[in-house]
């Protein structure tokens, strides 16, 4: 195992400047803080970081001072997590400085746990097979599958509730598992039906069409043949870094565990996470029982938060399943504002009342936020659920408090139905970095999303930087070209978005044309027809602004915005003020958490796996408020010694009604 260099005071104090954050960042004021153990270890651990904790900050500030003496010209550091965040980061932080270069190439590797399973793995041995890469695309190739299927078998699936999505394999003898079938049952695998599912996912292999997970089962099938890939792989990366790990599925686990640790000759490793937020699962995905987070006897904690004070920390620790004994050090506004002990609050409503809750929530920002804050500020709204296909068991979902909610859009990566909730999608996110090139991007997105859509049959693939492939792939059109660069001009630049009859007349017919130009196709079938339809997200005119899923209050100065979405598409961020709101899925979430609310218990060991995932995904719901906390619940709830324990507990509680709010006092 590698030995890493030791860590000095100068090193920390140089990656605090480097990073520009106080001295004492990692050190904390007594030279105590849990940091400072992490940036000095030489060991594997596993390091659990509470929320606001800077945990992708400090894992930064560690490759960095790593770099700083790293001298194997072949050999590198191996940094994986979910997103681009730690990448990001780096680039961002670290850019200018020859640490950050040298993180960013050769010999090291820093990207997503797919990147690097696609680049040292499942492509180079499929390439090795003969097979031809197309595109490694979900919407691509279930659809190429979809529509090789004979007429008799989709519609078999569409009489059984069954769908594309079913249309994937789990190893390399294209297995398609048990697939639900009838009541209770399961589709034989020896039926015409089945068989049919499996032809089309071998000839999609063929054809160089695969799933993004498919490349999980062509990696193992590597591994399988070449057990010594691993050996090479641990001599190239002696040393693997992971964050966000408490969201590795079970195949990402297992796969990485087969990789890195398994055998002798394991690699050093440190990863970074924190299984109370832990909020994968919950979206329909198996999380990891191999290899699981954290392992005990090498855990290192760090529960003092920068985000929050301990007015907030002390409602939300009861809901991590283990609790970390959360301390706040944070809370004050930008402008050295106090922390607002006594001020978090709890709305109740009814049938009647749930589409006033947002409003009375904006109207209790103004009470409690001066002008700066509310012009300045980040605002949410948040549930677990955002989409629901009934209306009874109010609040069911987002859309109950507030009807023009959108879910297409609500995302943090977005995946619209429409070509006018990409463009919508793009300004939000233009609007929250301030970076037109967010908008060219998803611009470019939803055209090259329309093509495919045009012609499944047609390979077009994802990559990287969007604009660009779109470019590549007009180069010698010029017409084409030019209609294209047009409408970067009018959406991203000029801000163009228009009415209904603009859209009809004009702008979708240049969309159609670019799309037809890049698919080679000279008709627009029903699905594309369907995804350049008008939907009401492109009136950005009326009254409340819509678009974006972001409420705007401008009854009186400062205008307040507010985004509203689901709790998974605000993970990982901070607000100034975070409403939970309360949602429905076999029961109401927070009314199942009463006991958590008021005191009575905390943690969730030994609970059902329901309960704890309820857990978490409220965990991470209320762990985003930096000043101020608000939960939004049935009236039915509670009873009166029950209002009494919140309000002893540091809640305040107030009944919304038609005419407004009535606080218990």
């Amino acid at each position: 195992m590698i030995e890493l260099p030791e860590v000095s005071d100068q090193d920390v104090q140089w990656a605090c400047k480097v990073l520009g954050l106080p001295e004492t960042a990692f050190s904390g004021p007594d030279g105590a803080d849990p940091r400072l153990g992490v940036l000095r270890a030489n060991a594997t651990l596993d390091v659990e970081a509470c929320p606001g904790s800077g945990k992708t900050t400090l894992l930064v500030a560690k490759l960095a001072i790593l770099a700083r003496h790293w001298n194997a010209a072949e050999r590198g550091i191996c940094v994986l997590s979910h997103t681009n965040a730690a990448r990001r980061e780096i680039e961002k932080k670290l850019g200018a400085t020859s640490e950050g270069q040298r993180l960013l190439s050769y010999p090291h590797y820093v990207g997503t746990i797919h990147g690097f399973v696609n680049e040292y793995l499942a492509l180079p041995w499929l390439r090795s097979k003969g097979i031809k890469i197309e595109a490694v695309d979900d919407d691509v190739c279930l659809k190429w599958r979809w529509s090789k299927l004979p007429f008799v078998t989709r519609r078999a699936l569409e009489q059984r509730q069954g769908s594309l999505h079913r249309l994937r394999y789990l190893n390399s003898d294209f297995d398609l598992g048990a697939i639900p079938w009838g009541k209770g049952g399961v589709l034989n695998r020896a039926s015409a039906t089945y068989q049919h599912m499996q032809r089309v996912c071998q000839d999609s292999y063929k054809a160089g069409l695969f799933c993004h997970d498919e490349m999980f089962v062509w990696a193992s099938d590597l591994l399988d043949r070449y057990p010594e890939v691993t050996r090479h792989l641990r001599h190239r990366f002696p040393l693997l870094m992971i964050d966000e790990v408490q969201d590795n599925s079970e195949v990402q686990s297992r796969l990485l565990q087969r990789i890195f640790v398994v055998g002798g000759h394991a690699v050093m490793r440190q990863r970074f996470g924190d299984q109370n937020q832990a909020i994968y699962s919950y979206q329909g995905q198996d999380g990891a029982a191999t290899d699981s987070f954290p392992i005990e006897d090498i855990k290192r904690t760090i529960p003092n938060s920068y985000r929050f004070g301990n007015s907030v920390a002390a409602l939300a620790d009861p809901l991590g399943v283990s609790p970390h004994g959360l301390v706040g050090q944070g809370g004050v506004g930008r402008s050295g504002e106090p922390e607002l002990v006594g001020r978090h609050a709890i709305f109740l409503l009814d049938d009647d009342s749930v589409e006033r809750v947002i409003d009375e929530y904006v109207a209790y920002l103004r009470q409690e936020f001066g002008a700066a804050e509310l012009s300045s500020g980040d605002f949410t709204a948040v549930g677990a659920v955002h989409r629901a296909d009934t209306d009874d068991k109010l609040p069911r979902s987002i859309r109950h408090y507030w009807p023009e909610y959108d879910p297409e859009i609500s995302s943090a990566e977005p995946q619209p139905n429409t070509l006018l909730q990409y463009l919508a999608a793009g300004r939000r996110l233009a609007e929250l970095s301030g970076e037109t090139n967010d908008l060219v991007e998803k611009l470019a997105e939803g055209v090259l999303r329309l093509a495919r859509l045009m012609s499944p049959e047609t390979a077009i693939g994802k990559r990287r930087r969007n604009h660009r492939y779109v470019m590549d792939l007009l180069e010698g059109n010029a017409d084409a070209l030019e209609t294209y660069l047009y409408l970067v001009r009018a959406f991203a630049v000029s801000r163009v978005f228009p009415t209904q009859d603009r859209w009809e007349a004009d702008y979708r017919v240049l969309f159609e044309s670019v799309a037809h130009s890049l698919s080679a196709s000279h008709a627009t079938n029903s699905a594309a027809n369907g995804f350049l339809a008008w939907s009401e997200i492109g009136n950005v005119d009326a009254a409340k602004a819509k678009r974006n899923n972001v409420l705007w209050d401008e009854t009186q100065a400062p205008a307040i915005k507010v985004r509203v979405g689901s709790i998974h598409s605000v993970k990982g961020e901070t607000h100034t003020a975070t409403l939970v709101l309360e949602t429905f899925y076999y029961k109401h979430h927070l009314k199942e958490l009463k006991p958590w609310l008021l005191g009575q218990t905390q943690g969730g060991n030994g609970r059902t796996d329901r309960i704890k995932q309820r857990l978490r995904l409220h965990y991470v719901a209320m762990t985003r408020a930096a000043r101020l906390l608000c939960l939004a619940m049935r009236t039915d709830a509670f009873n009166e010694a029950e209002i009494g324990i919140l309000r002893e507990n540091g809640w305040r509680v107030a009944r919304v009604t038609q005419e407004g709010v009535e606080w218990f006092e």
